[in-house]
């Protein structure tokens, strides 16, 4: 096991732990349960890695549970700038988790994961996107807006996100680097 399987892992085991309690209970429970079936079934890719500028600041995030493993894991990892961003990779990145994990192997489908990084006070704009989508948000703090909300607003320290299909979202950070995983799934029948 690598140190990026560890840390995928961490992150399917928190959000389990979260999972209680949380606003949408079931369709959270549905992409947890997506995320652990592509785990299961992933197997690693061989590319080149890639770097941007904004990865530098996973090397400093608030102190977090999960921190640690995810900059244990930062050497598995191949960053992107956003085509959402015209920044070149300065304000946010995404570490695409299907460009190093085969994670479409399970009978769920179609599964899309990675990681959003986002500069202290970067944002990462609004769009929207066809699947579901949870955000387990791993370091750092900001203003989130989901959920079909029009406002923004900051979220409690074990909240997770969920955007319905085609919900417009965005988020920005704070004072610190923000680092969240999202998963994108559609349901079963979906295909």
């Amino acid at each position: 096991m690598t140190a990026l399987d560890d840390f995928l892992r961490a992150c399917e085991r928190e959000i389990a732990r979260r999972l209680p309690g949380q606003p949408k209970q079931d369709v959270l429970a549905a992409g947890h349960a997506a995320f652990q079936a592509a785990l299961d079934a992933s197997e690693p890719i061989d590319v080149r890695r890639q770097s941007i500028p904004v990865a530098e600041h996973l090397r400093h995030g608030a102190a977090a549970p999960l921190l640690a493993a995810a900059q244990a894991a930062g050497p598995e990892l191949s960053w992107v700038a956003s085509s959402r961003l015209d920044d070149n990779g300065t304000e946010a990145g995404l570490a695409p988790l299907n460009d190093v994990r085969d994670l479409d192997r399970s009978d769920w489908g179609h599964v899309q994961c990675g990681l959003m990084l986002l500069r202290p006070n970067g944002t990462y704009p609004l769009h929207s996107h066809p699947p579901q989508e949870l955000y387990l948000p791993i370091s750092g703090y900001g203003q989130w807006r989901y959920g079909g909300s029009t406002e923004f607003c900051s979220l409690a320290p074990d909240a997770l996100v969920y955007n319905h299909p085609n919900d417009v979202h965005s988020v920005v950070a704070g004072e610190e680097p923000l680092l969240a995983l999202y998963i994108l799934w559609s349901d079963r029948s979906d295909g």
